[in-house]
Order: C-alpha cells, then structure tokens, then sequence
C-alpha cells in the first residue's frame, strides 16, 4: 500500500484531498510576496505537531531567521528544538566568517559550493536520525543556487535529492524558487516535468488592481494524487496559513467596486 501523507493546511487539503505521496519532491513556486516560505514552514510545523522530524536546509536565509519567522506564529519552537524534532542544516553562515554565531537546532554546516556535499550532508543527517518512511526535509530556497552554477548542474542536483531523499528514504521533500526573472521562470519550467509535484502561488492580478493583494496557490501537478486545477486563496494569519472566508472576500470586492465607481464619477 502506497503512503500518503496530509499536509495539514486549509487551502493544499482542499487541493490534495488524500493527501501527498511521501515519497514525493514538491516544489512550492512563485513570484516575491506570495507567502511560499510561510507555506512550507507551515506544513513543516503540521509534521512537528505529529511528532515526525523535520530538517530545514536553510540557504538564503540565516537559521536565526528561520527560527524567529517559526516563533512569529506562536508555534512551540523551543519544544520542537529541544526534543531534537526541528534540525537546521545551515547553507547560509559560511558567509559570515567570523561573525557565525551558534544557534539551537543546527546540527550541520554546508558550503554551497560544492552541490554533491550538500546532498551528503543532507543524507547524513537522516541516516543520524533515522529518517525513513516518515519526516519532512525542506530546502529553503534553491534560488541561491543560480547564482553559483549552471542550470543543468542545479536541475541534476534536485534530481538526485528525489532520488536519494525521497524515493531512496521515502521522505517527502519541500523545495521553494522565487521566479523573479527568465532564467529563474525557466528553471521552473524545467522542475515541472522533473519532479514529483509543483504548487504554483501568485498575488491574483485583476484584484490586485483595485487594491486587493489576495494570495492564491494552484496544483499544477501531483504524482499518484487527484487535483483540481483551480486557484485556491488563501490568507497568512498571526496564527499561520489560512483559507479565505468567500463570503468575506466578496463583501471587500463590492467594497472596493463600489469605491472606484464613485471616485472615478459619472461619466
């Protein structure tokens, strides 16, 4: 029998109904602002609550950046640490030199100019744990990569973090990509037929018009699960992701129709 997992937020549950293979690699994708960070962090915390690791591979971002953005929700972060749950492996510090300062959670440090050491590292670290047929891995984001090596090099190495991590562990694995630019759009293009799945995200346009900045989050792909291609809204709360209240949006959308008709007058 074939394992899946539930993912435990509001907006992906309504998409994945039965849940993501664990031995899947998904990519969360999308343009700046639209909360793709805030959503893998929250499926990690989901997976702490029902006590399965979670390794976080932080690489553009600080680990104490990661910690403080977990802690902003009022999760149990210090619990989580402490029983050895959440593990940090760090891709971002060896920038620091000697400015590095030691943070709970990180269990190792990684240079990012060597991808086959990255992949070590994180294989290490599960087999340390003993992460296998459950857990999370994230990698958070590969965007750094880009700036150090060619396409196909970054493509072959999110091709081997599906073989090694989740098919050889079955371990479901979280990447993000901001796609600011063409060469960054390109790599994600790539990812779709590379990977097991890909959730796009996006600021919806036509209301983003009249001031509205309603994030939204569509599956464009997910192997062995049913989907439904639909935009799906959904808001970032104190409290984590949560879906929107329609009737609420279509309340502020009248609002806000309402407004422009009179600001902008009779004929």
């Amino acid at each position: 029998m074939v394992e899946r997992v539930e993912l435990g937020i509001d907006p992906l549950d309504l998409a994945l109904p039965e849940g993501v293979l664990r031995s899947s690699t998904v990519a969360i994708i999308g343009s700046a602002g639209t909360g793709k960070s805030v959503i893998v962090a929250n499926i990690a915390y989901n997976f702490l609550r029902r006590g399965e690791d979670v390794v976080y591979v932080t690489l553009d971002d600080s680990p104490e950046a990661l910690i403080e953005m977990l802690k902003s929700f009022n999760w149990e972060v210090e619990e989580f640490l402490s029983k050895g749950l959440l593990t940090i492996i760090d891709g971002f510090s060896f920038r620091l030199g000697g400015l590095r300062r030691r943070v709970e959670g990180v269990v190792k440090e990684v240079d990012l100019s060597d991808l086959n050491r990255v992949l070590y590292v994180m294989n290490e670290v599960l087999e340390e744990r003993g992460v296998s047929g459950r857990g999370l891995v994230v990698v958070d984001s590969i965007n750094e990569l880009m700036f150090r090596f060619e396409l196909t090099q970054i493509l072959e190495f999110v091709r081997s973090v599906r073989a090694v991590i989740s098919k050889g562990r079955k371990v479901l694995t979280l990447v993000t990509l901001h796609t600011t630019t063409d060469s960054l759009r390109e790599l994600a293009a790539h990812l779709v037929y590379l990977i097991d799945g890909v959730v796009d995200t996006r600021i919806e346009p036509s209301l983003q018009e009249i001031g509205i900045p309603l994030k939204q989050l569509m599956v464009r792909k997910m192997r062995g699960v049913p989907t439904n291609p639909l935009w799906i809204p959904y808001v970032i709360t104190p409290d984590g992701i949560r879906a929107v209240d329609q009737s609420k949006l279509a309340a502020l959308i009248k609002s806000r129709l309402k407004e422009a008709i009179t600001i902008k007058g009779p004929g």
